[in-house]
């Protein structure tokens, strides 16, 4: 009696022993590892760019409705047509209407020629329906008025690319004949144009002006100074401006920053500026000039640039990031980082084991290092996990 109880003493603490094991092998774990990853980061500084370019504003003293030829944001050669000037306000509506019934004649057109009804996406049709539909909702319900035309000419040509699709295309034909008889009937009731307004340099049109053009002078980067830039003021646009023409050639982006800041650069360097703009996120750019201030602890620099978009003809000023080099690398942990017989480097998991392998720190912060990635054997590679906190690490150590 007294062996069978002292058997069971024994089986029960060699199941609390595994048990407990187990646990341990669950619960604590000897290192903590973390995953090199491609990353790049950059040692900028913040500013708050304005910008200077050579802007021509464009006038006109005719009398009469101005029908614009073009969008806010097209490029206009020179001595293009911007607008046609009428003699009443109901020539431009008849105009607009023109341009919409001759939209869904393009668009009716457009879906006809798609022959190839079997290779047509009709999933991917109906997505564009759904998608448009709830444009047109979320306009609606938001108070967006401006949009629905544009959202429901969307939605439109969404829905008879469907009905092509599934080979519904007779009613298309009546479409187009009633389409092509209010498009006869608009231009016949259409009055002559009285006039036009032209470009006087090729660039990008804007019917809207802010008053800084002729305050912000690409004729005068060395007057933008520290000073110049805090009593910035626009000026008074005249009544017979209609809108402007933004040069297509380099311009600039002006920028406060700390005199110590300006002594790390020097006309001619090679940038790159990044912004919030959606088409343009990153800018190549030129250091053009430094101008500094006797009176002043602070320096502005003019940055060069040669490109040009619609959406950067219209930005005047804008938070943005001025980047000098960019570190390319795998990044880890910086507390990772190991010194093993005078050589950086860090160690990683190698099946079960713990293997050390040199690293070159590109760039480094606080929390983190940029190493430089190498493929060769016995480097660090894209994805190794990286042992961020372990004792007593060596080649070859188990920690599975």
């Amino acid at each position: 009696m007294k062996k069978n109880t002292l058997i069971k003493i024994a089986l029960i603490f060699l199941v609390l022993a595994f048990l407990i094991n187990q646990a341990v092998s669950m619960f604590y774990k000897p290192v903590t590892t973390d995953s090199a990853v491609f990353y790049t980061a950059n040692n900028g500084f913040k500013i708050t760019g304005v910008i200077v370019r050579n802007e021509i504003l464009v006038t006109n003293d005719k009398s009469g409705v101005l029908h614009y030829l073009i969008s806010d944001g097209e490029r206009v050669s020179k001595n293009g047509t911007i607008a046609n000037i009428y003699g009443s306000e109901a020539a431009s509506i008849t105009l607009s209407q023109i341009e919409s019934v001759q939209h869904k004649i393009d668009d009716i057109n457009s879906i006809l020629s798609f022959n190839d009804l079997e290779a047509a996406n009709l999933e991917l049709i109906n997505s564009r329906v759904n998608d448009n539909l709830n444009a047109l909702i979320m306009s609606t319900a938001a108070g967006n008025f401006g949009d629905i035309p544009k959202t429901s000419e969307e939605l439109l040509f969404a829905l008879n690319r469907r009905q092509a699709a599934l080979g519904n295309t007779s009613s298309f034909a009546t479409q187009l004949s009633a389409l092509n008889s209010q498009l006869e009937t608009l231009n016949s009731s259409l009055t002559g144009v009285q006039g036009e307004v032209t470009a006087v340099q090729s660039g990008y049109f804007l019917s809207k002006t802010d008053g800084y053009e002729g305050v912000l002078n690409a004729e005068n980067l060395e007057g933008i100074t520290p000073e110049f830039l805090d009593g910035l003021k626009s000026e008074k646009t005249a009544g017979n401006v209609v809108g402007k023409i933004v040069s297509d050639y380099e311009w600039y982006i002006a920028a406060k920053v700390s005199i110590n800041d300006s002594h790390n650069y020097k006309e001619g360097d090679t940038l790159k500026i990044y912004t919030s703009v959606k088409s343009s996120p990153v800018l190549p750019v030129t250091v053009k000039r430094i101008n500094t201030s006797s009176a002043s602890t602070e320096a502005v620099i003019v940055f060069a640039c040669s490109e040009m978009n619609s959406e950067l003809a219209s930005l005047r000023s804008g938070p943005m990031t001025v980047v000098s080099r960019e570190y390319s690398g795998l990044k880890v942990p910086k507390r990772a980082l190991r010194v093993v017989d005078g050589q950086k480097g860090v160690y990683i998991v190698k099946g079960m084991q713990a293997k050390f392998v040199p690293v070159e720190i590109l760039y480094s912060t606080d929390n983190m290092m940029i190493c430089k990635k190498n493929d060769a054997d016995g480097q660090l590679r894209l994805y190794d996990q990286v042992i961020v906190k372990g004792r007593n690490l060596y080649d070859g150590k188990i920690i599975g």
